[in-house]
């Protein structure tokens, strides 16, 4: 089945959002959480044109309060600033990957967010820059709320002095590492964005001290099972020469950002994801390239078992 949501634009974001995010250095260590609450409602401006507006305050180790305005493009928003200004595309009407700036922190941030498939939560990463330099790793888990204060986002209590030493940020171990089974369906799209087959696909995780044995099934660029060995200092991951290498670095243990080159097929998938706070399931975007030219993006939410 095709995943044509796209051409409906980004249509369920709208509403009242609070959450919290685990804010990691450029490390992956754990500095602390922050309250993330957004506004985000249609607004017509002078001219009658609907715009988006979105208020939002981010209170933790970094802070910032303000508001910007999108413009919808339908298959991409153009981000108008004052506190955020930027690009973002369309990949579904759950799922924007933007670049975007924010003078008000003097950072650059590469970021996609995520509807759930409940509609009422959201899953982010964040790769705030400055210049090519990696300062912070966002995650952010939002929810859906109905009146201006309702209930409390979940948190890790502790203290970011006690867990920046700490690669699983205090749940007690390394969520995407698990020896288990990731398996879901991704929506693919071709490299102009235009909806493909979904794609059944699967990851089977095997953890052995400091050494991980991955096997993915249904890249939809890279078909047929591959497998893959890294190792681990559990703040990154690398691979040893193989026909599938790369290496990623981890936030908390709980999200990932890296790249890896599949040789026989000469193509190479800059993959992030993001484990929700329990790790049950993980959202993914999988972008693959060949050179710098980009070839399609799989994208979707995997349920672990183990």
């Amino acid at each position: 089945m095709k995943n044509n949501s796209r051409t409906q634009g980004f249509v369920r974001g709208l509403g009242n959002w609070l959450g919290t995010a685990e804010v990691f250095d450029g490390n992956g260590r754990f500095i602390g959480n922050a309250t993330d609450r957004r506004h985000v409602k249609k607004q017509t401006d002078d001219e009658g044109e609907n715009r988006i507006r979105i208020d939002l305050s981010f209170v933790g180790p970094m802070k910032f309060a303000g508001h910007y305005y999108i413009e919808d493009h339908t298959v991409y928003r153009l981000y108008q600033g004052p506190a955020n200004t930027g690009y973002a595309e369309t990949l579904a009407s759950n799922l924007i990957d933007a670049n975007a700036y924010w003078p008000i922190t003097g950072l650059t941030q590469r970021f996609f967010l995520m509807i759930l498939p409940d509609g009422n939560r959201q899953m982010s990463l964040g790769l705030m820059s400055r210049g090519e330099k990696l300062i912070y790793a966002v995650v952010g888990e939002y929810h859906r709320i109905e009146s201006e204060y309702d209930g409390i986002p979940t948190l890790v209590n502790g203290t970011g002095y006690d867990l920046q030493d700490d690669p699983a940020a205090g749940r007690g171990e390394i969520l995407l590492h698990r020896s288990g089974t990731w398996a879901g369906e991704l929506s693919t799209l071709d490299e102009d964005l235009n909806a493909l087959e979904s794609t059944p696909y699967q990851e089977a995780v095997s953890n052995q001290d400091d050494n991980l044995s991955i096997t993915i099934d249904g890249a939809a660029f890279a078909p047929g099972p591959h497998n893959m060995a890294l190792k681990t200092n559990q703040w990154e991951a690398w691979s040893p020469p193989g026909d599938v290498v790369g290496s990623y670095s981890l936030s908390g243990g709980r999200a990932l950002s890296g790249n890896f080159h599949y040789l026989q097929e000469n193509l190479r998938v800059w993959r992030r994801e993001v484990a929700c706070h329990d790790g049950s399931m993980k959202a993914v975007v999988h972008t693959w390239y060949r050179g710098g030219e980009r070839v399609g993006v799989q994208f979707g939410v995997l349920s672990f078992d183990q």
